[in-house]
């Protein structure tokens, strides 16, 4: 039976393409390495990447207990509920997500997450448009600090997620550090 998610708030499953597009900007190495998803809803990243390379040790977040109970019966271990509780230490080689958006989540998810990297690592999120253009100090805070650090930004094409339910405009950001 197909899973339902119409009554999970702001959850928007990350599309295939758009996976896809992820792994290819975060260039997984060939190595096991370490990685984070702080978001990890029903798993649709965490099952491409487990697919695409080999890793070592996986952080995953989710707060919703419905998804929660789906990753732990796909046999996901997840370190928390809350990511942005989460200690900012330097620990993985990746990170591939989509956070939520709303009220600029997607901006503190992606700010708390570049602290995890350690030194190589790429980050790679699905992004509103919204804080690269928005007039607000968090906002400006945000692109100054992307900008700062060499953060490259492309935008999804329109309608990549409409398959998942929205059709919120996304952009996609790599960050190495």
């Amino acid at each position: 039976e197909p899973l339902q998610f119409s009554n999970i708030p702001g959850y928007f499953p990350t599309p295939a393409a758009v996976i896809a597009q992820m792994i290819e900007w975060a260039d997984l190495p060939a190595e096991p390495f370490d990685w984070l998803e702080p978001e990890a809803g029903s798993g649709a990243i965490l099952d491409a990447v487990s697919l695409a390379a080999p890793h070592g040790r996986l952080y995953a977040y989710e707060r919703h207990c419905s998804l929660r109970d789906i990753l732990q019966r796909k046999g996901y271990a997840l370190d928390g509920s809350d990511f942005l509780e989460a200690e900012p230490v330097a620990r993985v080689d990746r990170v591939l997500m989509n956070p939520p958006f709303e009220n600029l989540q997607d901006v503190e998810h992606v700010r708390h997450t570049a602290k995890m990297l350690r030194p190589g690592g790429v980050l790679v999120s699905v992004m509103s448009p919204s804080a690269f253009y928005r007039s607000d100090a968090k906002s400006r805070a945000f692109r100054d600090w992307f900008d700062s650090i060499g953060g490259e930004k492309t935008e999804l094409p329109s309608g990549s997620f409409k398959a998942s339910g929205t059709s919120v405009e996304t952009v996609l950001i790599r960050i190495a550090v």
